[in-house]
């Protein structure tokens, strides 16, 4: 009886930690199947940025359970110098008592570190590694590695990188030293290195569908209104005018606060722009927004007033990066107001030629998902645990007092 309480229990808490993960979120979208474990890239598109906070903290992967998946957003015309792995060849893999023999093909590259890749695992083994010119013929690079790998808390599988001094061997080899004991679950062997990205290369801006645009020209201002289907991200705006051959002029972005906005009630300045016939019109904001509404307002003074023809609205390119097994169902979660960026232990290192995995339909959560509040879900959950646990408490002391009152019993004989 005990037992099946302690099990109930736990099972409660369980569902409490997983439904927590997930609680708060309004729209979740599928990914598509994992082919084979790894690294996979996931690029934020103008529709999922329209169900995003403009600083991406409320985006999450999570698995079948509903718990969180770990990733890194990428700014990627923001990074700089980052780490990247390359898968390498195999050629021979030999797992026995004794040693565990991997040898691996490096094509012809100047090579400083392995990488492994093994299930995890708190044991320790020490290892050597070698290099060939011909897969046949052996020298010693380092002959006392001690391989202890550290456990990854939120995934099954972890690295570990052996360094050595670069040098440029067509085949290295890898023995590590079992002693009889049972070997190290190793799925891939990967070489890291650090690219740069280039400064002078021109930001890549994603396109965001088409906007409505109004015009109202009063006075020496013309007041013109741009509204998006969907509050997508943009930080940078490209605009098209005609009416003048030549102009410089002023230019005042407003975003509303609420609902009610006008072209008498804008909202709040944001920036102001310098428009010009000899200027590309294109301008990068101090941040980025997502309003379905936004205002532009051109001082005109006493010149004809400008017609604004077309308006893009764009946002740099951006992507998280997650570590997924293949097997595994998982989506996207998002649209939470009040949620912060993750704390993940999972850094900005890149594998070399990720692959991008599609998302499916955005799709919202059940109405009793969207309407219920976190709270009241919670307390809810957190009642039941504690009016369980302590049902279980009372079960126990029960217990433990009448073994006392038995003990005073058999005393007094």
């Amino acid at each position: 009886m005990r037992k099946k309480w302690s099990s109930l229990l736990l099972f409660c808490c369980l569902y409490f930690c997983c439904t927590a993960q997930t609680a708060g979120y309004k729209f979740y979208a599928p990914l598509d199947s994992v082919k084979t474990p790894g690294f996979y890239n996931i690029e934020i598109t103008p529709e999922l940025s329209a169900y995003l906070k403009t600083d991406y903290s409320d985006l999450r992967i999570v698995n079948d359970s509903g718990k969180w998946v770990p990733h890194v957003l990428h700014y990627a015309n923001e990074e700089h110098d980052s780490l990247v792995y390359k898968s390498l060849r195999i050629t021979k893999k030999e797992i026995e008592a004794t040693n565990t023999i991997l040898e691996i093909a490096a094509d012809n590259e100047i090579i400083a570190n392995l990488v492994l890749r093994i299930t995890n695992t708190t044991a320790e083994r020490f290892a050597t590694v070698s290099g060939s010119n011909d897969g046949k013929s052996w020298f010693v690079i380092n002959d006392s590695i001690l391989i202890n790998p550290k456990p990854d808390p939120s995934g099954i599988s972890n690295i570990f990188s052996i360094l050595f001094p670069p040098n440029n061997y067509k085949f290295f080899k890898i023995v590590i030293f079992n002693k009889k004991k049972d070997p190290f679950d190793i799925k891939e062997v990967l070489q890291f290195f650090i690219t740069s990205v280039d400064d002078n290369l021109p930001a890549k801006l994603i396109l965001n569908p088409a906007t409505v645009i109004e015009q109202k020209d009063s006075g020496k201002i013309s007041y013109i209104k741009i509204i998006q289907n969907k509050p997508y991200h943009f930080d940078n705006i490209s605009l098209t005018l005609t009416n003048a051959k030549y102009f410089s002029r002023k230019v005042d972005l407003y975003i509303p606060s609420s609902s009610k906005n006008s072209f008498s009630n804008p909202g709040e300045l944001i920036q102001s722009l310098t428009i010009s016939n000899n200027s590309i019109l294109n301008f990068n904001l101090s941040h980025t927004y997502n309003p379905t509404v936004f205002y532009l307002l051109i001082n005109n003074e006493d010149n004809l007033p400008l017609k604004l023809t077309g308006i893009k609205t764009t946002f740099k390119y951006r992507y998280i990066t997650s570590y997924l097994e293949n097997g595994n169902p998982y989506r996207l979660i998002m649209g939470n107001s009040v949620a912060v960026m993750p704390d993940y232990d999972l850094n900005s290192t890149t594998p070399y030629s990720t692959p991008y995995l599609s998302f499916g339909k955005i799709i919202p959560f059940e109405q009793k998902e969207i309407t219920e509040s976190p709270k009241k879900n919670n307390n809810w959950i957190l009642w039941t645990a504690i009016i369980a646990a302590l049902f279980i408490l009372l079960l126990f002391t029960k217990k433990m007092m009448s073994e006392l009152n038995k003990r005073k019993q058999d005393d007094s004989l």
